[in-house]
């Protein structure tokens, strides 16, 4: 079976269903002598998803707790996605708690991400 047309239609359905959502990657920036600091560089990528609450009475997530606010994105695999990665949509900055991908053969069809503000 051909899962990169699988991929593609999971995208389309994405970009016709889902909403776009901001990823930003943190990278370690230069460090500052006189502050003491590494000031992170930040690169801002806009990917399609769909973002939902989990289900009433769920309470692991591939071996995680759900907390009350947690979410479940739905993530376009276009692009790979790094546990450092925040995923901003509307006023929330989320970080990933854990990642899943839906991987039939090993091609990536989407991702399946828990996230917390």
């Amino acid at each position: 079976m051909d899962y990169a047309k699988t991929a593609a239609s999971a995208l389309k359905s994405l970009t016709k269903y889902g909403q776009s959502v901001t990823r930003r990657s943190y990278t370690a920036g230069t460090y500052d002598p006189a502050a003491g600091l590494v000031t992170p560089t930040t690169t801002d990528t806009t990917r399609k998803g769909a973002l939902f609450d989990f289900g009433a009475g769920q309470t692991l997530e591939r071996g995680t707790l759900i907390q009350g606010g947690d979410k479940r994105l739905l993530l376009d695999a276009t692009a790979t996605v790094s546990p450092q990665d925040h995923f901003i949509m509307g006023a929330l900055e989320y970080v990933i708690v854990s990642i899943g991908e839906i991987n039939p053969a090993g091609t990536v069809v989407l991702y399946d991400l828990h996230l917390r503000a």
